[in-house]
């Protein structure tokens, strides 16, 4: 069983930090081993995404469902039969002043001996990037709408 656990303050507010994790289609531009992350069928706070990991020639497709509790929370389980657990957790709370604690927690298991490199060589390195890679994100998006803005300005 791989797990990761990660928790800190980020200088972005839990709005912000909320909606770049919940938009899960967008994964592929900044997150290194996702190739494919897309919507196949949304409800009203939840979706289901088909996504694709990727480290050179070993790529695995699995589907998941995320639960969103809106600025709160966000959960990432998947019933894939590769798994026999695959869980995200992401809790945010305010600390005002356009800045959240951020708690990410991953548990995933493997069904099978051929997936264990799998999560090894994907799952685990990219766990443990996570957070980062979601602050660097938000900070890349706050400094190009600080740029639309100055270029707009008479």
């Amino acid at each position: 069983m791989a797990t990761h656990r990660e928790s800190r303050a980020l200088a972005q507010s839990s709005h912000v930090i909320f909606d770049i994790v919940a938009d899960v289609e967008r994964y592929p531009e900044f997150l290194p081993l996702i190739r494919e992350a897309r919507i196949v069928k949304r409800y009203a706070d939840a979706y289901e995404t088909e996504q694709s990991l990727a480290l050179g020639l070993l790529t695995h497709r699995f589907r998941t469902r995320t639960e969103l509790d809106r600025p709160h929370g966000i959960t990432v389980v998947s019933a894939d039969r590769s798994f026999c657990r695959f869980d995200i957790r992401w809790q945010f709370a305010s600390l005002g002043d356009r800045r959240c604690h951020v708690d990410f927690a991953l548990n995933c298991e493997t069904r099978s001996l051929w997936l264990m490199p799998v999560v090894q060589l994907l799952i685990l390195p990219m766990a443990s990037s996570m957070v980062a890679a979601f602050e660097a994100r938000a900070q890349a998006l706050a400094v190009a709408a600080d740029d639309r803005e100055v270029s707009a300005d008479p």
